[in-house]
């Protein structure tokens, strides 16, 4: 019986990568909600896309704040 789960739960990963992890994310997401609150919740998710953000402009070859300067568009900021 595990090893049958084992490989249909294989199988949805190799075919439906996406959807899996979406799930799971959403599921997580929905749990954390429950337990912590909304806004906690979203504060933590704000402050991990922005550390994504920086973190793969950081990745970029040259320096990192002119790499976030040029990936923000011209009418949003007054850098340049």
């Amino acid at each position: 019986m595990k090893e049958e789960l084992q490989a249909v739960a294989l199988k949805l990963w190799r075919e439906h990568t996406g959807k899996c992890l979406g799930t799971f994310i959403g599921a997580l997401a929905g749990i954390a909600i429950m337990i912590f609150g909304f806004f906690p919740v979203l504060f933590v998710a704000i402050c991990c896309g922005l550390g994504y953000f920086i973190g793969m402009n950081a990745e970029k070859e040259g320096f990192w704040l002119d790499n976030i300067r040029n990936s923000i568009p011209r009418d949003i900021h007054r850098w340049r």
